[in-house]
Order: structure tokens, then sequence, then C-alpha cells
């Protein structure tokens, strides 16, 4: 699962009732419009590798805001879901009014692996909060380094301004 998809994935809060096993559903259970979230992570297993820089990056502190629509809601668990046949599958997953978890492990092109746990809390239909375990082994990596991430989301209102469905915009 590439970090970016997994940012637009948290930052719409994912959904709360299950449609069929190992689905996402496609009714919003949170309010349509501009949300904020913000992540904070800590990256391990590349200290003192060439590439501690870019694990330090990943690993600010960042805040963006989407426009959340049905339209956008329906295509972007669409995506989620079509995933599974992609070299990606979706298992363990729990989904209930308050909270989804579930695995996601990837296999890429040239032997990669990326497996991920998922488990968000929806508090209202104003807020969520969730974390992100993901283990990335790749053969471009000098070894296998895991992202911890923890994020929370709010709604901020109806009207999205200047943010585009489909178009985060980085406020930090």
């Amino acid at each position: 699962m590439k970090i970016e998809s997994l940012l637009v994935l948290l930052s719409l809060s994912v959904c709360a009732a299950a449609q069929a096993p190992n689905q996402l559903s496609e009714t919003p259970p949170v309010s349509m419009g501009l949300w904020q979230t913000d992540t904070s992570s800590t990256v391990t297993g590349l200290e003192n590798t060439p590439m501690a820089a870019m694990a330090s990056a990943i690993g600010r502190p960042h805040s963006a805001q989407s426009c959340l629509t049905p339209e956008k809601w329906k295509s972007d668990i669409q995506g989620f879901n079509a995933r599974q046949q992609h070299n990606c599958t979706l298992s363990n997953l729990h989904q209930d009014p308050q909270e989804i978890s579930f695995d996601e492990a990837c296999q890429s092109a040239h032997g990669g692996t990326n497996n991920a746990h998922v488990d968000i809390i929806i508090e209202d239909q104003q807020h969520s909060h969730g974390t992100v375990v993901m283990k990335v082994a790749d053969p471009a990596l000098p070894q296998p380094m895991t992202i911890n991430m923890h994020m929370t989301s709010h709604y901020l209102g109806s009207d999205c301004g200047s943010v585009k469905p489909g178009e985060g915009k980085v406020i930090q």
C-alpha cells in the first residue's frame, strides 16, 4: 500500500458498515465536506543506512486537508476494494459503527512486500483517529523498514473552498 493511498484512506475516516466479507462499505458514516488529518510517524529499520534521511522525512508530523463528497468516497472505496485483485490481499477485516481494522499484504512486481495493519476508530460523524503499522521489505531498501503512524481526523465544514475532491492539500 502506498503511503499516499493510505493517507487518503485515513483522511476520509474510513467506513463503518460491512458490505460483504473482505470489502469496505460504500456508505459514508461521516460528514461530507472538508476534513483535516494530522499524522505523526516513526520509521525504524533504516537507521545508520544511506536512507536515514528519507526515514526522517517520512517520520515528520504533517497535516493535510481533503474534500469528501459521496462520489469521492465511493470511488476511493471501490479503488481500495479493487486493490485485492492487484497483488494485494485484505484479511482480518472487522467493521462496526465505531471501528474498522484490517490487514493488507501486497507483493510488488520486483519482489518487494508491504504488510500493513490498520485500526481506525470513528468517534462520531466529525472525528476519528487511528494507527497504521506498515512493514516494508524491498530490494531497493538496504533492509526492511517499519512505519508506525498515528492519525487524527476532524471535520472542518461543508464548504471545501479551494480543496477539490481527489486533490489533497498539505498544510504542514
